[in-house]
């Protein structure tokens, strides 16, 4: 009996032990998001093709010489973002970038470019701020992870710019590689960085970031991910972009012309987030060169910021259910609409529910409706959910259509005035579409005439 119970005792203890044991080994980093640019093309449900800006339809920042079009080819294993002379113009060049629709906070970021060769490239990889919760942009923070400038003169082929947007203090460096230089934040190589594939990673924690090239550490310094107002910023989207030009930088010296086409490579991009669950892994992915979790983890309790979620659709019409996301239905139908949305705990009151048809021939709004959304707690399902209703009337004319659902807030802007925002909101319809957006699409409608 006596040996029974040390018996049981020890199994106890080494089965505490090894949990222990597992526990610590499955802490690091997991992968979040990722893309290996294996296919034909870009997949739209991860990339945008425009700055954030201007109803998400910016092309370029100040005096640059690209503007940003779909000139991008996906091919052979890799994504190459293509700069080259517009026809009929003097000094534009058009070229391409990509911007995650996914947005985060902190974790380690990874991608292997192949830099291009020619005075007055630009090409960058950088977090930049998203929407708050709101709807609203801000600027700073921001993060360059790097800028690779040839103006033939202070920026050549062999150095790389990183940085963050904000006060610059030497004292805030806690590790330097020699081949940084503090004055101009840049790395300088003994030979040219364009000369073949190399691999940026960069580590963005709560209160530091360390930034790494081809596997080495760089440098580390403090770093908040802070807005003007010394409140934290929104969660960060990620921009990998080929500039070209500008009289401030890139086109201080001119542009070499004739160098033009050029491409700027990416082999991949991967996002990797720490945790201490089961989930975490000593690598990002498959990538060998992923800095040590045990030395470049971190504690935060955030990952990203709560959106409201919209999901599936099945009740629009009394009697018709919709199919793989496409609702068929009769010019006499009214759309009396309920809407589940999973709304996140503590979310502001002050949202209004905007439901749109439009006609996907035309691009035209057909029909449009608003309503306040109510987030009573007596309405609330135990997962956060609600049932928004909605109606709208009849589509008058037979066609295809989309029925879009969105949420906005009325705030103040910078000078105290108010303004209409539309609020990032997460797609969870049966509609493929970008998991984060400012609108859902909530159904495809075909609409039929009806029958006599």
């Amino acid at each position: 009996m006596i040996l029974t119970e040390i018996c049981k005792r020890v199994l106890l203890t080494l089965t505490i032990l090894t949990a222990a044991s597992t526990c610590a080994r499955s802490a690091g980093w997991e992968l979040v998001f990722s893309d290996e640019f294996n296919g034909d093309k870009l997949d739209r449900t991860k990339w945008a093709t425009r700055y954030l800006y201007q109803n998400e339809t910016m092309d370029h920042f100040n005096d640059e010489n690209e503007r940003y079009r779909d000139g991008h080819v996906v091919a052979d294993g890799a994504l190459n973002l293509i700069a080259k002379k517009m026809p009929g113009s003097v000094s534009l060049y058009e070229s391409a970038m990509i911007r995650s629709h996914r947005t985060f906070y902190y974790g380690y970021y990874e991608a292997r470019v192949f830099l291009p060769n020619a005075k007055g490239v630009w090409p960058a990889f950088w977090l930049e701020a998203d929407y708050d919760i709101d709807g609203k942009t801000w600027h700073p923070p921001e993060i360059d992870i790097f800028e690779y400038v040839i103006n033939g003169v202070e920026d050549k082929a062999n150095s790389l710019h990183s940085n963050v947007v904000g006060p610059f203090s030497a004292q805030q460096y806690s590790y330097v590689d020699r081949s940084f230089e503090l004055k101009f934040q840049n790395i300088y190589g003994s030979e040219d960085l364009n000369q073949g594939w190399h691999n940026a990673g960069f580590v963005w924690a709560p209160d530091k970031i360390s930034m790494f090239w081809d596997g080495k550490l760089i440098y580390t310094r403090n770093y908040q991910w802070l807005r003007s107002d010394g409140k934290l910023g929104p969660p960060a989207h990620v921009d990998l972009n080929f500039a070209v030009g500008g009289s401030k930088w890139a086109g201080r010296h001119g542009i070499d012309e004739a160098a033009f086409p050029q491409t700027f490579k990416i082999d991949y991009l991967r996002v990797c987030q720490y945790t201490t669950s089961e989930r975490g892994g000593r690598q990002c992915g498959p990538s060998e060169l992923t800095p040590d979790p045990k030395q470049f983890g971190y504690s935060a309790p955030l990952n990203d910021m709560a959106k409201p979620a919209f999901l599936g659709v099945s009740k629009v019409v009394a009697g018709k259910q919709p199919k793989a996301g496409v609702l068929a239905l009769s010019t006499s139908d009214k759309l009396d609409v309920e809407i589940p949305i999973k709304v996140p705990e503590d979310y502001p009151s002050n949202r209004t529910l905007q439901l749109t048809v439009y006609d996907k021939a035309t691009g035209s709004i057909v029909a449009s409706t608003n309503a306040k959304l109510q987030l009573e707690a007596d309405k609330r399902r135990p997962d956060g959910t609600i049932i928004a209703v909605a109606s709208l009337p009849a589509v008058q004319r037979p066609g295809s259509y989309i029925l879009f659902g969105g949420l906005t807030a009325d705030v103040a802007n910078g000078s105290g005035a108010k303004q209409t925002l539309p609020s990032p909101v997460t797609c969870s319809t049966d509609v493929v579409q970008p998991a984060k957006a400012t609108v859902c699409k909530l159904l495809n409608l075909d609409v039929q005439a009806q029958s006599q």
